[in-house]
């Protein structure tokens, strides 16, 4: 899916004509009003007859990420405080003339929101896109279309699929996205890009089991790995030398599959696997979710849950959430998500307004947003 901001990049090699010094074009921001820990995009368009111009982000507070190829546009993730806030970038051609541009940003505190794809429609699962810097979820909406949520959009696809598991990626070059989806139990998995409709028909898979679990290889992007309720199996497209050919990794009931910063993590029956080629557990138990994260060093941090207990790194939490459930996620602040909890790396806390509420899964979107689906099918945000 495209993103309107990314396609304003290409105006700012644009050059014009000014003797006073670099003069504004356009400015773009993705969200004026934000909430806090909010992540949103910035960025200014310049004309100058004195190039190069330099650019320099200022902000009244939050947190500056300026991308190396890209110093006329910043990310910015808001602060915890709500408020008001400024985010300034100084522009300075090659006569040492500077022009400055303020974008006034509203902050307030962030609340809980409910029926975001409308009263009485019931949402199956949903998938977190991963690939922008600022990207929402995938819902699907059972009896209805597809739809993708962000705090600015919620637009239906072209296709109604009633999907029990769902993985989305998008191309980082033609910001065309791909979903793959399971309807029911069989070994069909069905592949939506752009406007096209294929099916993906796992060799490997017993038709009767259900797939239960997808994901993106990490080493090799072509490859998918495709979880059923007994094996374990990977997706190697056609090239010009091969065929593509489905392969059984191993036999076993897998819950969820982690793409990991290193591989692909299996959260299996018997324990987690991690797909480098070893065929064995790397931590053992009845685990239902995993997740693995970077933490800076060579090998990932890996949570996990084993039979109703979350588990870091193999060991359990001497404190856990008041309810465990099977699903785990990292948001952009580092916090891990257990439904409706999130764990700081002191405690836990929990989503106000949803004490009540039975969550079945949480997906961190990478704008900063929380979504939450009820065992009801209602979707909340946070």
């Amino acid at each position: 899916m495209k993103k309107t901001f990314l396609a304003c990049i290409a105006l700012l090699t644009m050059l014009g004509c000014s003797k006073s010094g670099a003069t504004l074009s356009e400015s773009n921001i993705t969200n004026d009003n934000a909430v806090t820990g909010q992540r949103i995009f910035a960025q200014v368009n310049y004309l100058t007859d004195n190039p190069p111009m330099t650019y320099q982000w200022t902000a009244t507070g939050g947190v500056l990420d300026i991308p190396d190829t890209a110093p006329y546009s910043t990310y910015w993730t808001a602060p915890d405080v709500p408020g008001t806030y400024n985010l300034t970038c100084t522009v300075t051609d090659k006569t040492k003339k500077n022009m400055t541009h303020t974008f006034n940003i509203q902050v307030r505190a962030r609340s809980l929101e409910s029926n975001l794809v409308g009263t009485g429609l019931e949402v199956i699962t949903i998938s977190k896109e991963t690939e922008y810097e600022i990207g929402g979820i995938w819902a699907s909406v059972k009896d209805n279309k597809l739809r993708f949520i962000t705090s600015q959009t919620n637009e239906e696809s072209i296709w109604s699929m009633n999907f029990f598991t769902m993985l989305n990626h998008t191309d980082p070059t033609t910001q065309l996205y791909t979903l793959w989806g399971v309807e029911s139990v069989g070994n069909n998995i069905i592949e939506l890009t752009s406007s096209t409709e294929t099916t993906l028909v796992c060799g490997t898979c017993l038709n009767i089991d259900k797939i239960t679990a997808l994901a993106q290889d990490v080493t090799d992007t072509s490859v998918l790995w495709v979880g059923t309720e007994s094996s374990l199996n990977y997706y190697t497209p056609a090239t010009d030398t091969t065929t593509a050919s489905w392969t059984n990794y191993l036999s076993a009931h897998v819950y969820d599959l982690s793409e990991g910063p290193d591989y692909v993590y299996a959260a299996t029956n018997g324990g987690i696997y991690r797909t480098d080629g070893t065929k064995t557990p790397i931590y053992g138990g009845d685990t239902c979710a995993v997740l693995a994260v970077d933490n800076g060093t060579t090998s990932p941090e890996v949570w996990s849950v084993v039979q109703g207990k979350i588990q870091k790194d193999g060991q359990q939490l001497e404190v856990q959430p008041s309810v465990v459930i099977c699903s785990l996620d990292e948001d952009p602040a580092g916090n891990i998500w257990c439904g409706k909890y999130w764990w700081d790396g002191s405690q836990w806390h929990v989503v106000p307004g949803l004490d009540s509420v039975t969550i079945v899964k949480s997906v961190a979107s990478t704008e900063g947003l929380t979504y939450l689906l009820s065992d009801s099918g209602a979707l909340y945000r946070w």
